[in-house]
């Protein structure tokens, strides 16, 4: 079943890739996902540039797949990461793959549907693998814990972001104060995961879409109240973050030693 889960985790990740290009690239004859989303902006909508950590993820998460195939033709028991997801990442990139087509052609709400599905399958893999929770050697950090809490980060804010595009695609307005309230909250629940559950590089994404919310509403000029409260909630979970690893160094379980290589 290992050998099948690793197989699996390679070519979803692969459908997640293509559908990604062929709708990026225009290859389907559909609208660029950025069409879309600035058709139904809303206050919490990021700054066109935040979308660009998605380079960096999915180079990421090629080197997680190729890392968790690394036993693929002699299995060795030191590989446990296969059995410990078992069909959760499948899940996850399928879900992903499938959100593209569904939200560029405007299936808002079902794609929020397939968007929460991705997330959930996500932190129930952070949870399987004990991410936070235990020792990972450098490696297992490096190349399945980091892909990972980002991605993670990322889709927990995007949700936020795909549930708000829905509310407007069907005439609900997300004004400044229920986005701040939103901000908010979602800030709290992620000081809550880093102190409670050591997810620290999962707030590195999120910190990165509050930023970009609110630089684009001071470059649209929209809300000055949410531009300051996303970037003050950015700013605050990035010095959370750096407390957290002064105190606790980059263990996982509370203790300030340095993991082992």
């Amino acid at each position: 079943m290992k050998r099948t889960w690793q197989i699996g985790n390679v070519l979803a990740l692969i459908f997640a890739l293509v559908a990604n290009v062929l709708t990026g690239a225009q290859i389907l004859d559909l609208p660029p996902i950025g069409e879309i989303s600035d058709r139904y902006a809303t206050y919490l909508t990021p700054a066109g540039y935040a979308f660009s950590i998605w380079t960096l993820i999915y180079l990421l998460l090629v080197v997680f797949a190729v890392y968790q195939a690394r036993d693929l033709r002699d299995p060795r028991d030191d590989n446990d990461t296969p059995q410990l997801l078992g069909p959760l990442f499948v899940i996850a990139s399928i879900c992903n793959g499938l959100w593209t087509f569904v939200f560029v052609n405007e299936w808002i709400g079902l794609s929020v549907v397939i968007l929460l599905l991705l997330t959930a399958s996500l932190y129930a893999a952070l949870w399987r693998l004990g991410v936070g929770t235990t020792r990972p050697s450098t490696r297992d950090f490096l190349m399945v814990w980091l892909p990972l809490m980002l991605y993670t980060g990322w889709v927990t804010a995007a949700s936020i972001v795909n549930i708000a595009t829905y509310l407007d695609s069907r005439e609900v307005t997300v004004g400044p104060l229920a986005s701040i309230v939103v901000i908010a909250v979602l800030t709290v629940a992620l000081l809550t995961l880093l102190f409670k559950r050591n997810l620290r590089e999962l707030l590195i994404s999120c910190a990165w879409a509050l930023a970009a919310v609110g630089l684009r509403q001071i470059q649209l000029s929209q809300s000055t109240s949410v531009a300051i409260v996303a970037l003050v909630c950015a700013g605050i979970l990035i010095l959370a973050m750096l407390f957290h690893a002064v105190a606790r160094g980059l263990s996982y379980d509370g203790r300030t030693e340095s993991a082992p290589a």
